[in-house]
Order: C-alpha cells, then structure tokens, then sequence
C-alpha cells in the first residue's frame, strides 16, 4: 500500500513537472521581440492643402511592425542634408526654406498597434511667393524613439521637396506694392492730395495682391539720394528738389489691417515750405520705397514710386505771406513835374520803405533838398502779392497827379495837377507768391504834397484800404 501510494506521489510530480514544463515551451514560444525599426516614409504631397496664411504638407513615418506600445518619435530640422544634396547636384533649381519659415511639431504620437504615424508641416506662403519659379526644400530628422524602438540609420531622414509653381498660381501671388509703384505720381494742383489749415497731405496707398487674409506692418523709406541722382542723370528736370526731413513728415510703419487690401501712407508738407520755394518754381521730389513686411512680399519693381509735387499745388493755400522786402527804389526830379522826360538824371535816389507821405510838412522834412513845388517823383520795384484775388489800388490820397503800373500796365493814369480824387483807383486779380513789377507816379504842381499807396483785397478779407507795406516791396536795382 505504501508503495502505491508513494508511486502515485511520484507519478503526479513527474505529471505535474512535464506540465509546467510544456507550458514554460509554450510561453517561451510566445515571446517576440517588441522593438521596432522606424523609418522615414516621405511627404504625402497629394494631401498638401492651402489658405491664404500656409501651405500644409503632411509627411509620415514608418514602423517595422505594430506598436505594442504607444511612444513618441522626436523630430528635428536637419537641412545639411539638403546642402549637400543641392551642392552636389542631386537638387536643382531649389532653395532650403528657413527655419522661420515652417512651423511643426516637435514628436510624432505614434498609437498602439499602428505601424505609421503622420504630422504636418505648415510652410508660410510668403515664402514659398518669395521663392516662385523654384524647387523649395527642407528635410526633418527622426530623433529618440521611446520604449525600446529604434530609428533605420539609413532611413532617419525626411525630405521633403515641393513645385512652388504646383502649389501657387502667379495670379495669385500676394505681392505688396504701392499704387503708381515703378513709376512716378505727379501731384499737381487739385490732383493726388488733400488740404488742412497746415497744408497738404498726399496719401500715396499700398496695395495687396490675391485674397487679403491676417494683418502685416510694411515698413516705408525715404531714398533721400535718389533725387539728386536723378536729377543729374536728366531723368527728373532741373528744378527738382529734395526737402531737407525737416520740411515734411511721412508715415515710416504701415499696419495693414485683417482682410484689407490696402492702406495709406501720409506724406504731409506745411504751407511755409510752399512758400519758401514757389517764387524759385521749384518742384518737390520724394523717392519712396516699400523695404520689409511682416506677411506676403514686395513686388520686385512696384513697391518703389517716384512723388514730383508741382509749386501749382500752393493755390490751394491763400494764408497771408509776409515777404523780406526792404521797400521801392524813389527817384526825385527836383523843378521838374514830367520825371525824366527829357532826359535828364534824378536829382535824389533812395530807398523808400512805403509810399507813405500823409502830408507836405512830413514829406519836406524828409527831402529839403527836393523843390517843394514843381517836382515829380517815381517809386520802382516789386510788389509781392501776400494772397490770391482781386485786388484794389488806390491813389485817391494823392495831392497831385498819379500814375500806377502793374508788369509795365498803367491800371490808374491820371498824371494830372490835379489831387485827392476818388477814380484814382483800379481792380487787378494777382496770384498769391509772385512778384509783380510796380510802379507809381507822383507830380507835384504847387501847394501841398501827399502820396499814400493803398490796396485791398475783399475776397480774401483784407477789407479797408491800407498802406502796402515794406515787407512786400522789393527796390528795383
């Protein structure tokens, strides 16, 4: 009975013994190596899709088998690759794209039991615009598997190289330019401007190609040389100049708002500087050029544009201009009341500030040396007119005959021994800034002597007759 029972003993262990040691051959069987090869399989450019703001190329990865685990891939630009691929040949007609110019992420999330895995890369599309015609290209490196997998050294790259033509139309490109850009915009009176109490503002506009999406800053330059250099070269004419900044103000960062085509730049130029040159018949020239942006790309030749401000634009201005003027050049004939009729030279010459002698006794304190009687006088120079108008002379005080030419025109002539009479007076419309040639006439019979020159100018509120002063009156040499 022992032996029985010590037989059976031995016989369930070698039973159970073979059975624990055919199921260690099954497990044993069913382990499998886990790690797997990763590979780079390529951009998937029939997926490539586009907005107004990128170009998304999706691009995937490859496993040797299914992931018994979920992990992560790391990823890298790596565009020495590309260097040498262009360098030795093997890639034509290509550029490398920047760094800045694609955005992606950093892993690849590759799920359980997948064998590929897929990201995107978002090109900018300024920069493929930037780059039209060509071949652009970029390749990304596979880095740091996890859990035990391992990158194909022969396979750890990615390039990608895309048709900048298959994935844009020239019509579509977003160029930035200036309206009249490679040209010039000529702002002639009442033409390509705007005026204020200060002067004029020439709105020069920047516009934009294709279909407007988020907002950019342009930034704006004054090629100040540029004039000069044209000028001497006879492309612009000869009275063309370049302000100095101090004479204009011009907006140098431009904001282009979301979904807008366009925006202006304010070039503004103050009345004083019209004035300063519009007697010289100068013209204004400004060489204005679009040099960076934040979004799209400039046009090749329409983001620069040549401005000529014509002097005619200073018609739009009728401010009051006080000129440097240091009064008339006076010539006395002393017994004598027909001037230099016969020939004969001026007993006195001096420069008179104003026609401005109210009465005999003031006039024979200033020139004791001229015949109180019987004498004649003429005033000669320039008259320059302060507004634009219509204006109104008079030599109604004037004691005793008078005479007054505007540019050789006699308006009022009554060179009579007669004086103080109302007719004495003439209407002439004179333009605002020139320089007219002015001379009066006085004769002196006997009794007293007056001479007062006045004017106005109803239409542009200089009412009430009143002495031409100095400061517009020029001596003639």
């Amino acid at each position: 009975m022992k032996k029985y029972r010590y037989g059976l003993i031995i016989g369930l262990f070698i039973l159970i013994a073979g059975a624990c040691r055919q199921n260690n051959l099954d497990d044993l069987s069913l382990i499998k190596n886990t790690d797997r090869d990763i590979s780079g399989a390529g951009a998937n450019t029939g997926g490539i899709t586009a907005n107004n703001e990128t170009i998304k190329v999706p691009f995937k990865i490859s496993l040797s088998g299914p992931a018994t685990k979920a992990f992560q891939v790391g990823i890298t630009l790596n565009n020495d690759t590309v260097n040498k691929l262009i360098n030795n040949g093997t890639l034509k007609n290509t550029v490398i794209l920047p760094a800045s110019a694609i955005d992606y992420t950093s892993v690849i999330n590759v799920l359980y039991g997948a064998d590929t895995a897929t990201s995107v890369a978002a090109v900018r599309l300024s920069t493929i615009e930037a780059n039209y015609g060509k071949n652009i290209a970029f390749a990304f490196k596979l880095t740091d598997p996890g859990k035990g997998n391992q990158i194909k050294g022969a396979q750890s790259n990615i390039l990608v190289v895309l048709d900048t033509k298959a994935l844009v139309k020239e019509s579509d490109i977003h160029y930035i330019s200036l309206l009249n850009g490679g040209g010039i915009l000529n702002v002639d009176y009442q033409k390509n401007y705007t005026t204020n109490p200060a002067g004029v503002t020439i709105p020069l506009t920047i516009n934009l190609a294709g279909v407007p999406a988020g907002a950019f800053n342009v930034k704006v330059k004054l090629n100040m040389d540029t004039v000069a250099t044209l000028v001497n070269s006879k492309v612009l004419p000869d009275n063309v100049i370049a302000l100095k900044p101090d004479q204009f103000t011009m907006d140098t960062l431009i904001r282009v708002n979301s979904n807008t085509s366009t925006a202006q730049i304010r070039l503004s130029i103050g009345w004083p500087v019209f004035d300063a040159n519009i007697t010289a018949n100068k013209r204004f020239g400004f060489a204005v050029s679009l040099v960076s942006t934040t979004k799209h790309i400039l046009h090749p030749t329409n983001s620069k544009l040549i401005v000529l401000v014509q002097p005619e634009v200073n018609l739009d201005n009728n401010s009051y201009i006080t000129g440097n003027g240091t009064g008339l050049k006076a010539e006395y004939f002393s017994n004598n009341q027909q001037l230099d009729f016969d020939g004969r030279k001026p007993d006195l010459v001096q420069i008179e500030p104003t026609i401005d002698w109210p009465n005999d006794g003031v006039w024979q304190a200033a020139i004791p040396k001229i015949s109180h009687d019987n004498f004649s006088t003429r005033w000669t120079g320039e008259f320059l007119a302060p507004v634009r108008g219509e204006y109104v002379f008079w030599q109604n005080e004037w004691d005793d005959g008078s005479r007054l030419y505007i540019d050789g025109k006699a308006i009022i002539n009554d060179f009579t021994t007669e004086w103080d009479k109302d007719s004495r007076t003439a209407k002439i419309f004179l333009e605002r800034g020139k320089r007219y040639k002015i001379e009066a006439d006085h004769r002196e019979n006997v009794g007293g002597q007056r001479a007062r020159l006045t004017f106005e100018v109803p239409s542009a509120n200089i009412n009430g007759r009143r002495i031409i002063p100095q400061s517009q009156l020029f001596p003639a040499p």
